[in-house]
């Protein structure tokens, strides 16, 4: 089932579109807010993860491999989850974070920073802040104390 009216207006409203799809088991809607085009080229010019070099090679390539990734992993159980967004603040180019208040089913309440991309299509989801850290610069080892 797909959504012809899917609204990628704002970073909630977006969001809000994925939380539905994995409530109701739609992968095709939710890889509509998703973008692994973006999210490629957001690992590939800012992010790393730890203790590695960028990824190389086409992004193409890279975000094939993120939306493989994305289709086997389980989905996440949103069942009874409310979430709001607090903050969107500019990283880089296209590229914005996106901190939400979420309270669990149990009543549990934590806040969460994801990686979004705007572009003329509307909002796209990435990945979570904390999945990547930003290069490090090296410091003289005469600097430890700093």
């Amino acid at each position: 089932m797909s959504n012809p009216e899917l609204d990628l207006s704002t970073p909630e409203k977006t969001l809000h579109a994925l939380e539905d799809a994995y409530r109701n088991g739609d992968f095709e809607l939710a890889s509509r807010c998703r973008n692994f085009e973006h999210e490629a080229e957001l690992i590939q010019q800012h992010l790393r993860p730890a203790g590695s070099a960028p990824p190389a090679g086409p992004r193409g390539e890279l975000a094939d491999a993120l939306q493989r990734q994305w289709r086997q992993a389980q989905p996440p159980d949103f069942l009874g989850v409310v979430t709001q967004v607090v903050a969107v603040e500019h990283f880089a180019g296209r590229f914005f974070t996106v901190t939400q208040n979420i309270r669990n089913a149990d009543g549990r309440t934590f806040a969460q920073r994801t990686f979004m991309s705007h572009a003329e299509d509307g909002w796209a989801v990435l990945c979570p802040v904390p999945a990547y850290e930003p290069p490090q610069e090296t410091k003289p080892w005469w600097m430890f104390w700093r």
